[in-house]
């Protein structure tokens, strides 16, 4: 097979050496020509424009390297105009300049160059035989035609020797590689043709010198076909998007299941490459081929519905659990089907596990009763399979992997398949190496006395991380779960505690939380044992492990636990050899710390801090939630009308939004609302009436505002909103809310009232540093507002009812 690949490469070696060399005798032999005859200004005129403006503008089509350049328009003009040979020193001369701007032109430069001027003599020399003298050739139609014959022959030599030199390097068909990358050039081809005709004919018809003219003529086709054809890349571009995405996609599941089974990442690449490349050989339509790729990355989709314990078992699987090892192919190909393939991925997962024989599963179908996508899946994935490590076996080597293949021809694999993978298993191997996806040979060792378990050559298995990190994600969304739906921080902690455990391991772990007067921290929760020791002791902010944290809002790692013991004057009852600590930080304000104390680990590990980091921040925010809720409850903070906070809670989160304020260095901004015409409502209705009004006045406020603004009765018909936005966002939102208050009708006892309401706006840190110096300034403002609004005309503010005879003013 070595042998065949090298006489290949030595072919396409030999053959771009011919092309070459006729290619450089002919430039040669058409220059020598042109210097010894009177070159003309003319020609060269035309060279000039062609060297300098042309060989830098292509009118190919988008993405393929062989469109026409408007340099070979100018060359197929020169033999029009000139003849054979100053159009193929010409062509040779502009390939060479063009070869400059290639970041390999050494390399290139004298094959472009000479198949160019090649692809130029051809084509002169062709259409001489077919038109006679082409500079005698005057009428349209027959310019046309001999431009579309020279274009014709001048493209398929170009694109025949190209394809041919490839097919032969790569080992595939000629006619495959021409149309797949080739062929749609000859688009171009046809404008070039086209416009070669008319500026010939328009020279003819003017002079010579009209070429000028022709100039601005083929940058306008050049630029109109370019326009075209961007949009034609446009229009596709989103299919081609959504289809790399689909296939990104399925790579993306294709690794996850990998990691799954503990089998290497690129284990689906290679299984890909061996399968498509059997495709090709046995001459397997387009959509088989695609279906393969698929099938190749997703046959073992359904090993999402097999137990761990039994895709990683280290022995022989019991009968019932290969039964359940079985439902894979099943299950994968039912997965499969509600995706849609747009080709038949679903039989190859279902039958890559059937046998020739027909002793496979899940169909026991026989010999070609067995799709021969599926067959060559088969043959592609056990091959592979051999090769890796497994957690039951260690890796066959390249030559026992071969050996289990031809043992198994004619009995589990196509006896046909099998003799081409071996034919063709160098090329498959060379593609593998090129995309560096080779399989990590000897990745595992035995551990001593186990001939059965296999181990890493160095650390814990590679795949258990992975295992980990699938215990990892769903202990934290449990913790998640639990934080976000309780506000007792007493029944929160048991269950986080419980659940922290099974990530990280610990003897005691304690919150600890800052007390209000903020000078200690106390040990306010505790889980694990010697807890009685822990709870309710108190540690100085700033002093012992816990409170050095809490002070300065940084973990500590692996400190003598014995320096918190002292500090809090605790006799933890039995030695104690790690620690960790990690603060609670909730928008910069710290909140307290999550210690764990270990007897059994003499460390904690990097790994472990980082997981406490991310767990500390779940429990930050399940702290943040309790102390406030607690707060609320004690500090009896919400208006029993309005289920608003009230003036006391107007306080509290004023003061938080200070500090936060201050902290970032931001700013926010206060309304100050007050009802214009309430007190009527009250004298004329009744004091129910008003309370009424006032329960749908907080609909309508808590409706235009943000879920994270904070809306509190301050006193009587007056309201307060703070707004995390500045000046001109928060003058928006009184806007806003004074016309959703105008337009809305207050109904009480079939009357509907009319009411309107004045603010006044006040910026923290431009209009006061305080609570009070924020509201005067917001006073001020408001009664402004409610002067302004008193002397604009308008629908006068009114109670109605029923009776239109029964208005009053309000």
């Amino acid at each position: 097979m070595r042998a065949s690949l090298e006489r290949k490469t030595t072919i396409s070696s030999a053959l771009s050496g011919v092309v070459t060399g006729a290619g450089l005798a002919a430039l040669a032999y058409s220059t020598a020509l042109l210097i010894f005859n009177d070159i003309g200004v003319q020609w060269a005129l035309l060279s000039l424009v062609t060297v300098l403006l042309a060989s830098r503008l292509d009118i190919g089509v988008p993405r393929l390297a062989n469109g026409l350049a408007l340099g070979d328009v100018l060359v197929f003009i020169a033999m029009l105009l000139f003849g054979a040979h100053p159009a193929v020193t010409l062509a040779g001369a502009d390939a060479a300049i063009n070869s400059l701007q290639h970041k390999e032109r050494r390399r290139v430069i004298l094959y472009n160059t000479a198949l160019k001027s090649l692809a130029a003599y051809c084509a002169s020399a062709i259409a001489t035989l077919i038109f006679g003298d082409l500079t005698r050739l005057t009428d349209m139609f027959s310019l046309g035609l001999a431009a579309a014959t020279i274009a014709a022959i001048h493209f398929a030599f170009n694109s025949g020797v190209a394809s041919l030199i490839e097919s032969l390097r790569r080992g595939r068909s000629f006619a495959a590689i021409w149309k797949e990358s080739l062929l749609w050039a000859a688009i171009s081809y046809v404008g070039g043709a086209l416009m070669t005709s008319i500026i010939v004919k328009l020279i003819a018809i003017i002079s010579f010198y009209a070429f000028i003219l022709s100039v601005p003529i083929a940058a306008i086709m050049y630029f109109t076909y370019r326009v075209y054809l961007d949009r034609v890349e446009t229009s596709n571009h989103p299919a081609e998007q959504i289809a790399d995405l689909h296939l990104r996609t399925i790579e993306a599941l294709a690794i996850a299941i990998d990691a799954k089974d503990e089998v290497t990442h690129d284990h689906v690449h290679r299984v890909q490459i061996y399968a498509t490349g059997l495709a090709r050989l046995f001459g397997l339509s387009e959509l088989e081929i695609e279906a393969l790729k698929a099938g190749a990355l997703l046959h073992d989709v359904g090993k999402l519905a097999v137990p761990d314990y039994i895709l990683n078992k280290p022995g022989k699987l019991t009968p019932a659990e290969f039964e359940k090892m079985k439902v894979h192919t099943t299950v994968g190909a039912e997965i499969l089907e509600r995706v849609g393939f747009p080709y038949p991925v679903v039989p190859v997962v279902r039958h890559h596990h059937e046998r020739w024989d027909g002793r496979g599963y899940p169909d026991s179908l026989r010999g070609d009763e067995i799709p021969i996508t599926a067959r060559i899946l088969t043959i592609a994935d056990s091959f592979e399979s051999m090769r890796e490590d497994r957690q039951y076996r260690k890796a066959m080597t390249r030559d026992e992997a071969i050996a289990t293949l031809k043992e198994g021809s004619g009995m589990v694999f196509d006896p046909n398949i099998v003799r081409a993978f071996l034919d063709h298993l160098e090329e498959f191997e060379a593609e593998i190496r090129e995309r560096r996806v080779e399989p990590q040979i000897e990745a595992f060792r035995r551990k001593p006395g186990d001939d059965r378990r296999l181990q890493p050559i160095s650390g814990p298995v590679a795949y258990e991380k992975i295992r980990s990190a699938h215990r990892e994600v769903l202990t934290l969304y449990n913790i998640a779960q639990t934080i976000g739906t309780s506000l007792d921080l007493r029944d929160t902690f048991a269950v986080f505690s419980a659940r922290l455990l099974d990530i990280v391991s610990y003897t005691t772990c304690v919150l600890y939380l800052v007390r209000q007067d903020a000078t200690e921290v106390e040990a306010a929760h505790v889980a694990g044992r010697h807890s009685e020791r822990f709870r309710s002791k108190r540690i100085s902010s700033g002093t012992g492990i816990s409170g050095w944290v809490v002070a300065n809002s940084h973990p500590m790692h692996n400190c003598n636990p014995m320096v918190d013991f002292d500090a809090m004057s605790l006799d933890p009852g039995e030695p104690y050899s790690a620690v960790t600590v990690v603060p609670l930080v909730k928008d910069g304000e710290a909140l307290g710390a999550l210690a764990l104390y270990s007897t059994e680990l003499e460390a904690y590990t990097p790994d472990h801090l980082r997981l406490m980091e991310a767990v500390a921040k779940l429990l930050s925010d399940a702290v943040a939630n309790a102390v406030h809720h607690e707060r609320t409850e004690t500090s009896a903070l919400t208006d029993l009308l309005t289920g608003l906070p009230n003036a006391r809670a107007l306080r509290y989160r004023f003061e938080e939004e200070a500090d936060r304020a201050r902290r970032h260095r931001d700013s926010f901004s206060l309304l100050l609302m007050d009802l214009d015409g309430f007190k009527a409502v009250n004298d004329k209705l009744g004091h129910q009436a008003g309370d009424q009004v006032l329960k749908q006045l907080v609909g309508v406020m808590l409706a235009q505002i943000r879920s994270m603004d904070f809306l509190g009765r301050y006193a009587g018909d007056e309201f307060v909103v703070i707004l995390q936005a500045g000046a001109e966002e928060a003058r928006e939102a009184a806007l806003r809310l004074q016309k959703a208050i105008d337009k809305h009708d207050f109904g009480f006892n079939g009357s509907r009232l009319t009411i309107g309401i004045s603010i006044g706006c006040a910026s923290f840190g431009t209009d006061g540093d305080s609570l009070d110096e924020l509201l005067l300034a917001a006073d001020r403002a408001m009664y402004s507002d409610k002067a302004r609004r008193k002397g604009l005309p308008g629908p006068s503010r009114h109670l109605t009812s029923n009776d239109s005879s029964q208005r009053r003013a309000v």
